[in-house]
């Protein structure tokens, strides 16, 4: 089960080998002779303008980060874990209470069995928000509320380090703010990525304090690729990432170009799911294999 301590992570150096663009047979053929129990698995979904990531251990754990709109939790989440055979999710982790991140959360609790129910200690103001917490109490189902420093733990060779919101928020916001989301590193031995929530400009400095803690292989883009400022340049210069994510719809125009212009700065390779659909990301600590729904056929091998 998922539990969460308090401690200093280490950053060490990265080196991996992804492939992109490849369809499902051409991935499976490609790793064949490893053992798929090694491999962690982070699947972002296609929920349109909203947030969900599946994360499924090398332990058969699976933490669910945000589950977008209702509708997307009715159509895209909870069908997706009934095709993958899975009944519980161990920890469901809000980064805040916008409804495009926990819309879902009702057909989640109402259709698996989650153990724990996780989030940035914000007390929920929309109709949504409140019914999600009152079913999780109504199942008893515990509730916890993550800051910067905790550590979650409960799989085998995986790390996960909140860094954001702090303890007390954001000064100057809303607890239940865009800039008081949970942002979290996850690290799989030599691949990491950064789970960038919803932040937005006036959360960057707190977050911006932990440095070189901030370099990760993939960086799940903040805010479905929103201008950052001045700010974002240096956020992107610090994470630095081969692989960057972004989770956006078909409306708001996004991702702006400044952003986009960042991430290209740094030479990060940026996919959407908007372009790409899901984007199943697997490793085994030394490898990295991304496969995405609808771009089929190009695959690339990239070394930092």
């Amino acid at each position: 089960t998922w539990c969460r301590r308090r401690l200093r992570l280490s950053h060490g150096r990265l080196l991996l080998c992804w492939l992109l663009g490849i369809n499902l047979w051409l991935w499976a053929a490609a790793i064949v002779g490893f053992r798929q129990a090694k491999w962690l698995e982070v699947i972002a979904l296609d929920v349109g303008h909203g947030d969900c990531l599946v994360i499924r251990t090398p332990t058969r754990h699976t933490l669910l980060i945000d589950v977008g709109t209702q509708e997307a939790g009715e159509y895209v989440v909870v069908p997706y874990l009934r095709y993958r055979g899975i009944q519980t999710v161990d920890a469901l982790l809000l980064t805040h209470f916008d409804e495009d991140h926990l819309g879902g959360a009702a057909a989640v609790l109402q259709s698996a069995r989650v153990r724990r129910v996780l989030t940035n200690g914000a007390q929920p103001t929309t109709p949504t928000g409140r019914r999600v917490l009152a079913l999780a109490r109504g199942a008893r189902i515990p509730i916890e509320s993550l800051s910067g420093g905790h550590q979650l733990t409960g799989a085998a060779g995986l790390d996960m380090m909140i860094l954001h919101p702090p303890m007390s928020g954001v000064p100057g916001t809303r607890r239940e703010s865009n800039d008081n989301s949970v942002v979290i590193k996850l690290t799989r031995a030599g691949v990491s990525w950064l789970l960038g929530g919803d932040l937005e400009e006036a959360g960057l400095p707190r977050l911006l304090a932990w440095g070189a803690v901030l370099r990760s292989t993939i960086l799940k883009v903040p805010h479905h690729g929103s201008a950052l400022g001045w700010r974002g340049r240096q956020f992107a210069e610090l994470v630095r990432p081969s692989l960057a994510i972004i989770s956006v719809g078909r409306r708001h125009g996004l991702p702006s170009a400044e952003t986009m212009g960042s991430l290209a700065a740094v030479g990060a390779q940026v996919v959407t799911t908007r372009e790409a659909g899901a984007v199943t990301m697997r490793t085994d600590g030394a490898r990295l294999l991304v496969t995405s729904y609808r771009k089929p056929g190009e695959s690339r091998v990239h070394r930092p």
